[in-house]
C-alpha cells in the first residue's frame, strides 16, 4: 500500500471514530419517582347479636306441648357485601333418646319473611345437616341494616308416651354461613 492510501485510511478510520464517539454521547435531564403499593382483599363478618360464649339461646325445662321462641339480629360487619347466608343445623343428644324428632320449628322469620311456616311440619331431624340448609338470604350489603330473626319451637306431644325424653339434653349447634357476591367477568 502506498503512504498516500495509508494517511487517508488513518484520516477515514479516525474521522468514523470521531463521528461514533460524538454521535453516541446523547444529553438529556431525568426523574424518577419510587412508589410503594397495596393491594387488600376485603372481608366477609357475619355477625349475630346476643351471642354469649357462643350460645345464641338457651330454653330449660320444656315439656311436651310448650312453644318457645327467640329474636336475634345478624348483621354485616364485613367490608364486601355478602351474597347469600344460610343457616346449617345439626344437633346431638344426651340421653336415652334423640329427640330432634320432637322439636317442631314452628316458624323462620327473616325480617317478617317465613322461611319455614307452620303449613308444614318440619322438625330438626328435618333439618340437620349441610344438605338440608336454609337460604336465609340473598343479597346483604356491607352497608345495610341489621336483620331480624325469628325463631319459633315446639315441643310435639303425642298420644304415646314420651318418658323416653325426659332429662335429655340437646345440644343443637347453628351455623351461619357467609359467601361472597359472585362477580361474573
Amino acid at each position: 500500500m502506498s503512504f498516500k492510501k495509508n494517511i487517508l485510511m488513518g484520516m477515514a478510520t479516525g474521522l468514523v471514530g470521531m463521528a461514533l464517539l460524538s454521535g453516541g454521547t446523547v444529553a438529556y435531564f431525568n426523574d424518577s419517582e419510587d412508589t410503594k403499593n397495596e393491594i387488600i382483599s376485603g372481608t366477609l363478618d357475619l355477625g349475630v347479636t346476643n351471642v354469649s360464649d357462643g350460645v345464641l339461646f338457651e330454653f330449660k325445662n320444656k315439656q311436651p306441648g310448650d312453644v318457645f321462641h327467640y329474636k336475634f339480629d345478624l348483621s354485616n360487619n364485613g367490608t364486601l357485601d355478602i351474597g347469600k347466608v344460610t343457616l346449617i343445623s345439626n344437633h346431638t343428644v344426651d340421653g336415652k333418646k334423640d329427640f330432634g324428632s320432637q322439636i317442631e320449628v314452628v316458624s323462620l322469620k327473616v325480617n317478617g319473611e317465613e322461611k319455614i311456616t307452620s303449613n308444614k311440619k318440619v322438625t330438626l331431624d328435618d333439618l340437620k345437616g349441610v344438605e338440608n340448609a336454609i337460604v336465609l338470604l340473598n343479597n346483604f350489603p356491607k352497608e345495610s341494616q341489621n336483620v331480624e330473626v325469628f325463631v319459633e319451637f315446639k315441643f310435639i306431644q303425642t298420644e304415646q308416651s314420651q318418658n323416653d325424653y325426659q332429662g335429655n339434653t340437646m345440644n343443637l349447634d347453628w351455623t351461619f354461613e357467609a359467601m361472597q357476591v359472585m362477580n361474573e367477568k
